[in-house]
């Protein structure tokens, strides 16, 4: 059985130590950049942030099934220590607001675990670091159930185009109906993040700023929102957990299921939910012969303005 106090107690502590990979390989002189395809770049960084997540998640669960986007191992030692299944307590993660009592634990043949270990390589190669996450995103029989996004970034004012390593980690247990925050891998006690509100009369649009054609950025304006344009489906999320946005919509397919399982878990976590431009369910499902995200996105963490554009969306793929 995996237990979800164990398993945070571990993804926080590799998301932290990914951050850490990633800044190392920022400042390197050499982020060993290749192209796998056009504007979908790969580095070292990516690859070995998500060997050093998969070699620690299988030393505590060798049987745990994980997808993860690269496809090369790095076969070099990683210099970061081993993780741990004790920074956190199982009481942190097994009661509601409403102190009702929820499942800590699950058989680990029913998991999988999505592994995007750099999401938005494409901004981290542009020098737009800000846009930069890490993506750990559990299922449980196909559907999304914690999700643990890192922002390594922020973005500085002042001097201009500079970026401050600091660590922000969300995450998050679909039936607990509570987020978390952290800014290291040693606080036992996380902070709890506040599900920000919404004016219906200024509903605010994240979606893509790479690899949007002009023809689906007018279908999107169509939709009347005031709308703001980042990089990498983490950062979108994150607007919209953090309340900088409402909702977040892709029309194009390029995105897969290590890019939403995360997402989609902290956001049902709050109540919302992904889906796709016509009200798809996402399935994640380990044997598929394909992982990319055919129906498109529209998410948000409040499921009325689901229902009020949803039937807008329909057919715009």
């Amino acid at each position: 059985m995996l237990k979800v106090h164990e398993f945070f107690s571990v993804a926080i502590q590799l998301a932290y130590n990914s951050a850490k990979i990633i800044n190392s390989v920022r400042l390197s002189s050499d982020i060993g950049q290749k192209w796998k395809g056009v504007d979908d770049p790969v580095t070292i960084a990516d690859i070995q942030a998500q060997s050093y997540i998969i070699q620690q998640l299988h030393r505590h669960w060798p049987k745990l099934t994980i997808i993860g986007e690269e496809s090369i191992s790095y076969s070099q030692p990683i210099n970061l220590p081993d993780t741990n299944l004790q920074l956190y307590d199982e009481n942190i993660f097994n009661r509601t607001h409403l102190n009702h009592i929820i499942r800590t634990q699950y058989e680990i043949d029913d998991l999988c675990v999505w592994v995007d270990p750099l999401d938005g390589t494409l901004d981290f190669v542009k020098g737009d670091y800000e846009n930069v996450t890490t993506l750990i995103g559990v299922s449980y029989k196909k559907q999304a159930l914690m999700g643990i996004i890192s922002q390594p970034f922020i973005k500085l004012q002042e001097p201009q185009n500079t970026y401050e390593f600091k660590p922000k980690i969300y995450f998050g247990h679909q039936p607990q109906q509570k987020v978390f925050y952290t800014y290291d891998s040693i606080s036992n006690i996380p902070s709890e993040l506040k599900k920000p509100q919404f004016d219906p009369l200024n509903v605010r649009l994240c979606t893509q700023r790479n690899r949007l054609t002009n023809k689906e950025l007018q279908k999107i304006k169509s939709l009347g929102c005031q709308l703001y344009q980042v990089g990498g489906s983490g950062k979108k999320s994150l607007t919209v957990l953090e309340g900088q946005t409402d909702m977040f919509i892709c029309l194009g397919v390029g995105m897969s299921k290590w890019d939403i399982c995360a997402p989609e878990a902290l956001f049902k976590t709050f109540g919302g939910d992904f889906l796709g431009l016509a009200g798809q369910h996402y399935e994640y499902n380990p044997n598929d012969k394909s992982f990319d995200n055919p129906y498109g996105n529209l998410s948000s963490i409040h499921s009325e303005l689901l229902e009020k554009y949803l039937p807008k969306t329909y057919g715009m793929l």
